[in-house]
């Protein structure tokens, strides 16, 4: 559906255009924000980093010279900006305890992501890793699609999924929470 309301966008003028990368966000915003949640654990970072996506494409959109690309595009561009965010938290001061409970418990992503069995294991994974399981197993994409989205080969994407989901089967072993 998104990439026929593209296509139709693509061959009107400005202001049904701008109709139409409002009806590419409506069915991808929610999805989105979700897929930022998971790949950086933090409500607040995952609202300002879908914001800058949507501010990126909003800025861009009339360039985009392949429409039927609008939503791989938008995408890269959200990717983008999450990896960005989890660089620059390295560069950051580690919190005060207290804070980062507070925190926690009022973040969804947070609050989910230490409930959850996979979510803990997910820790143990760098940037990249977490990024493409994050994309494959909450944004439902395919490896192609991961592939085109963070500009690497699909063997890549399968390299990274192999590694992730070894690395999180020993980390849940070792606290004995992987099941038989």
């Amino acid at each position: 559906m998104a990439e026929e309301i593209v296509r139709t966008a693509a061959i009107l003028p400005a202001a049904d255009r701008e109709r139409g990368f409002s009806a590419i966000l409506d069915i991808e915003l929610d999805r989105a924000y979700r897929v930022a949640g998971h790949i950086l654990g933090d409500s607040a970072e995952a609202e300002d980093a879908t914001q800058e996506a949507l501010a990126k494409a909003w800025a861009s959109w009339q360039t985009l010279r392949t429409p039927d690309a609008a939503q791989g595009w938008f995408w890269r561009i959200l990717v983008n900006g999450c990896r960005s965010r989890l660089r620059a938290r390295k560069n950051h001061g580690v919190r005060d305890i207290v804070e980062a409970e507070d925190i926690a418990s009022a973040d969804p992503f947070v609050a989910s992501l230490a409930r959850d069995v996979v979510g803990r294991a997910m820790t143990a994974l760098n940037d990249d890793q977490r990024i493409t399981v994050v994309l494959r197993f909450w944004g439902d994409l395919t490896v192609p699609e991961i592939a085109d989205r963070m500009r690497v080969r699909p063997g890549t994407v399968k390299s990274r999924l192999h590694a992730a989901l070894s690395t999180m089967r020993r980390d849940l072993e070792r606290r004995g929470e992987a099941q038989s």
